[in-house]
């Protein structure tokens, strides 16, 4: 009768140990959890500017770029954090706005908090901010031909090194090449900014198709992303998100902005995700991982 017990104690205990929400020993996330978020070897982030999520979702003038929302996940509810454009890319660099509320030039780079160079240098991370049209390596100028200091937030920092800010003209061609996070920033014109949208879905193809499909199986993901929309309620803005390890022909409704990405970015390489009060306060973006 004994060995009976024993041997169902042993079947209960082994089906208890096999359900999904198990956890690992002294740690209280579920291991589905915890192996669900991604790790990539990098994961890039291609700026555009000022639109409507409907100006660009399912619009004629952006072929390539809808061509891609079935090969990965579509954010129906993010927003930018704040009009214009200079505070946004601050606040996805820094987790917070530093001050900064106009698109005015700042001549110094005397800003000494934590960013996401910062965060992930910590951890043995990469990060650089190639911009089109920026005249040379670590260049702090204002504005030169059709780029733009507004569009590229490490400038003003003290603490990022001038080589983390690149033109785009010195852009891998061997993306394993690549840092492990990167921020793409067109001209003034392929940005959609001053251009058309169709302008900027043509350079988008031109340049990056190669390597929006070389992240679908290098472990990497590829972010189609918007600075702030052109004034509309909300300032609900487009983001797609597409690679090895994003679901595919998704959509993900959870309201998120900027600092929810910051957050995310973060915890993809296991840097610190909460050196401001925003980021604290913004959860890491969950339902779009396979």
């Amino acid at each position: 009768m004994k060995h009976i017990f024993f041997a169902a104690a042993a079947i209960i205990s082994f089906l208890s140990c096999s359900k999904t929400d198990s956890k690992l020993p002294g740690n209280d996330k579920p291991v589905a959890v915890v192996n669900s978020f991604p790790h990539p070897d990098h994961i890039i982030f291609v700026w555009f500017e000022n639109k409507d999520y409907d100006s660009i979702v399912n619009s004629s003038s952006a072929p390539y770029i809808n061509s891609l929302v079935s090969q990965g996940t579509i954010f129906t509810n993010m927003s930018a954090l704040m009009h214009p454009s200079y505070p946004n890319y601050v606040s996805f660099f820094a987790g917070d706005p530093n001050g900064v509320s106009s698109d005015k030039c700042i001549d110094s780079s005397t800003l000494t908090t934590p960013n996401l160079y910062t965060a992930l240098n910590t951890v043995g991370k990469s990060f650089a901010w190639y911009s089109e049209g920026l005249p040379a390596v670590g260049s702090t100028v204002c504005k030169s031909g059709l780029y733009v200091e507004k569009h590229n937030p490490t400038t003003i920092f003290a603490n990022v090194p001038a080589s983390a800010n690149k033109p785009f003209s010195a852009f891998p061609t061997d993306y394993s090449q690549l840092e492990n996070v990167v921020c793409i920033s067109p001209n003034l014109q392929n940005d959609m900014h001053d251009g058309s949208v169709s302008k900027g879905d043509d350079w988008l193809k031109k340049n990056l198709s190669p390597l929006a499909d070389w992240c679908k199986t290098h472990n990497s993901i590829f972010v189609i992303y918007f600075d702030e929309n052109e004034g509309a309620e909300g300032n609900k803005i487009p983001v797609i998100a597409l690679g090895q390890n994003v679901k595919v022909n998704n959509q993900d409704s959870t309201a998120y902005n900027h600092y929810n990405w910051t957050r995310s970015i973060s915890a993809m390489y296991s840097a610190n995700e909460t050196w401001t009060t925003n980021l604290n306060a913004s959860d890491s973006i969950k339902n779009c991982w396979k």
